[in-house]
C-alpha cells in the first residue's frame, strides 16, 4: 500500500512537471493595429496583472523589462543602446508607461512588444501613441466645404483625417487635365499624360452630335504627349482633382478628401468637354500599370482610378470599357465612376454600369439624391454632388474645390460625387495594414455607408452615403 502511494505521488509529480513544460503561461495580448509601416516608436503602455510582482516593487518591474530587452532580436548596436526602462505608473491598475532610448521601426517595435508580452505577468502591450486633436486642416475654405463635414449630409472627413490622410496612395484622375500650376494642387501632382489623339477636333462626329467641329481636340496643337495640362480650359479635371487631393494644411484655399495622396492626372477630355471611348479606355489600362502602344510605361501605378465621365449606353454595348476596367481591377486598381446627370437609371450609362466599377450617385445639402443624379439598382454608393442654382453653380449648395485662376469655386454633378469616393478609397488603402483588393475596398465602402431612406432617394442610392470615418476604421481592422 505504501509503495502504491509513492508511485501515485511520483506519477502526480511527473504529470505536473510535464504539464509545466507542455503548457507555459499564455503570453499577454499585443496590440499592433496602430503601427504604421513608416513609423518609429519608443514609448509603450504595459499592463501587468493586478497583484503581480512587477506591480509591487521597482526591482521585479525592471527585471521584467530587462529580460525582454535581453531576449529581443535586434542588431547588436541597436540592442546595446535600447535602454528599455519604466517611466511611471498609470491610473489603470497595473499599467506602466515604459520607454526605449532608441526609436524602433515597425518590425523592431513589434518584435520588442512580443517579448515584453511573453512575461506571464503581462496582460497586454500597446504603443503609447502620439495623438492630436481631430486633424482638421488649417485651409481657410474648409469651413465652406459642407460636403466633408462630420454631419448627417457630409462624409465625416474630419473624423477620418485623425486616422488617415491618404499618404502613400496614388489616385488617377481621368478627365480634362489639370492646371498644374495651381498652388493647392501642385505639391500633390505626379507626372501624368495627355491621351487625346486629335489635335484639331473630331469634325463631323462633333457637328452631327451638335458640338463645334473642334470638339474633343486637344487645344494644345499636338496629339498624345506627356503634358496633361487643361489646354481646353474646361476646369472640370482641376475641380475633380482638388476634391480627391487638394493639398491640406498649407493655409490656402480648400482641402481634398485624401489631402496627402498623390494625383496622377490623365487627360482624355478636350474641347467642349468631349472625349473618345478609345482614349478613356487606354487611360484606364495605363493608369493601372498596363501597357498601351506608343505610350511610355507608367512609373506611378494608381491605387484608385476616378472617372467623372461617360455616355448614354449600357456597358453591355461598350465592351471596350468593360475590358479596360477588368484589366485595371486585375492589376489591383479600384475604379470609381460617376453615375451620370440625367436623372435616369444608371443601367443605361457607361462606364458607370460596368462590372467591377464602383458607381456613385450624388446627394445634396439636404441629404437627398440630387435632382439630376442617375439612380438604380446598380448604384453602389452615394456621395455629395450638390445642386446648381438657376444661374449656375451655387456657392452654398455646390461642391467647393480647385478651379482656374488659382482659386476655389463651386460645381455640381455626379462628377463631383465620384471623387469623394475615390478620395475615401485612397484613405482606406493608406490606413490598411497592407494593400487591399478592389473587392475589399468596395465592400468596406458599401458596408460602412449610411443608408439613405427611400423618401430621400427615389430609384435607389446604393448602400447609402459614403462615410469616410467608418470606412477608414474598418480598413484598419481589415485582413488583406
Amino acid at each position: 500500500m505504501k509503495l502504491l502511494s509513492c508511485r501515485t505521488h511520483a506519477l502526480t509529480a511527473a504529470t505536473a512537471l510535464a504539464l509545466t513544460f507542455a503548457a507555459p503561461a499564455m503570453a499577454g495580448r499585443v496590440y499592433l493595429d496602430n503601427l504604421k509601416a513608416d513609423g518609429h516608436y519608443s514609448r509603450f503602455i504595459v499592463k501587468y496583472r493586478s497583484g503581480s510582482e512587477p506591480t509591487q516593487a521597482p526591482n521585479p518591474l525592471k527585471a521584467s523589462l530587462s529580460a525582454a530587452a535581453e531576449r529581443v532580436a535586434l542588431p547588436s548596436e541597436l540592442k546595446q543602446r535600447l535602454g528599455l526602462k519604466p517611466l511611471r505608473a498609470m491610473i489603470l491598475s497595473g499599467a506602466r508607461v515604459v520607454a526605449t532610448d532608441a526609436a524602433l521601426d515597425r518590425s523592431q517595435t513589434e518584435t520588442l512588444m512580443r517579448q515584453i508580452a511573453a512575461d506571464a505577468n503581462v496582460e497586454f502591450v500597446q504603443i503609447d501613441e502620439l495623438q492630436t486633436l481631430f486633424a482638421v486642416p488649417n485651409d481657410p475654405v474648409l469651413s465652406k466645404q459642407w460636403h466633408y463635414a462630420d454631419s448627417a449630409v457630409g462624409i465625416r472627413g474630419p473624423s477620418a483625417w485623425s486616422m488617415s490622410t491618404g499618404r502613400g496612395a496614388v489616385v488617377a484622375v481621368i478627365d480634362s487635365g489639370v492646371y498644374a500650376a495651381h498652388t493647392d494642387l501642385a505639391a500633390n501632382l505626379l507626372p501624368g499624360y495627355d491621351f487625346i489623339g486629335s489635335a484639331n477636333g473630331l469634325g463631323k462626329l462633333c457637328t452631327e452630335a451638335g458640338y463645334p467641329a473642334n470638339c474633343g481636340g486637344s487645344g494644345d496643337g499636338d496629339g498624345r504627349d506627356a503634358n496633361p495640362e487643361d489646354s481646353s480650359k474646361m476646369e472640370h479635371g482641376t475641380h475633380v482633382a482638388g476634391t480627391v487631393a487638394a493639398v491640406g494644411n498649407n493655409g490656402l484655399g480648400g482641402v481634398g478628401v485624401a489631402y496627402e495622396a498623390k494625383i496622377l492626372p490623365l487627360r482624355v477630355s478636350g474641347n467642349s468637354g468631349v472625349n473618345l471611348t478609345s482614349d478613356a479606355a487606354d487611360a484606364i489600362v495605363w493608369a493601372a500599370g498596363g501597357a498601351v502602344s506608343g505610350v511610355p510605361a507608367n512609373p506611378n501605378r494608381a491605387d484608385v482610378i476616378n472617372l467623372s465621365l461617360g455616355g448614354g449606353a449600357p456597358c453591355t454595348q461598350a465592351p471596350v470599357y468593360q475590358a479596360a476596367i477588368d484589366s485595371a481591377v486585375a492589376n489591383g486598381s479600384v475604379v470609381v465612376v460617376a453615375a451620370g446627370n440625367s436623372n435616369k437609371d444608371v443601367a443605361n450609362f457607361s462606364p458607370a454600369s460596368c462590372n467591377g466599377a464602383i458607381s456613385v450617385a450624388a446627394s445634396n445639402k439636404k441629404g437627398k439624391r440630387s435632382s439630376y443624379s442617375n439612380f438604380g439598382a446598380t448604384i453602389d454608393v452615394t456621395a455629395p454632388g450638390g445642386e446648381d442654382s438657376f444661374i449656375g453653380p451655387s456657392a452654398t449648395e455646390g461642391i467647393i474645390s480647385t478651379i482656374g485662376g488659382n482659386k476655389t469655386g463651386p460645381m455640381a454633378g455626379t462628377s463631383m460625387a465620384s471623387p469623394h469616393v475615390a478620395g475615401v478609397a485612397a484613405l482606406i488603402q493608406s490606413a490598411a495594414r497592407a494593400k487591399l483588393s478592389p473587392a475589399q475596398v468596395e465592400h468596406i465602402l458599401k458596408s460602412s455607408a449610411r443608408p439613405i431612406s427611400a423618401s430621400n432617394c427615389s430609384g435607389g442610392c446604393g448602400a447609402g452615403l459614403v462615410d469616410a470615418a467608418a470606412a477608414v476604421a474598418a480598413a484598419r481592422n481589415a485582413t488583406p
